[in-house]
């Protein structure tokens, strides 16, 4: 587990980079980077997982991603 945190801190760190070097290249703010756009690739690249799933005949595990996934957007923009 300490193994774990400690590759999650250096892969949090090296996105922390990425989105300031993003943002200072393409004159966007870091904010918008982190809070809009970092999200829509994440649940796209979640809904193609379930697409494959569901493409592989495992309709479970399809919806639950898919099923997640939406729940994890429609409650970034309730508040």
């Amino acid at each position: 587990l300490g193994i774990i945190t400690v590759f999650i801190a250096i892969l949090s760190d090296a996105i922390s980079a990425s989105i300031e070097s993003a943002a200072g290249s393409m004159g966007i703010s870091k904010v918008f980077i982190a809070a809009i756009i970092l999200p829509i690739v994440g649940n796209a690249a979640e809904h193609a997982g379930a697409v494959m799933f569901a493409m592989k005949g495992k309709l479970d595990l399809s919806l639950g991603v898919a099923i997640g996934s939406s729940t994890q957007i429609a409650l970034c923009v309730l508040p």
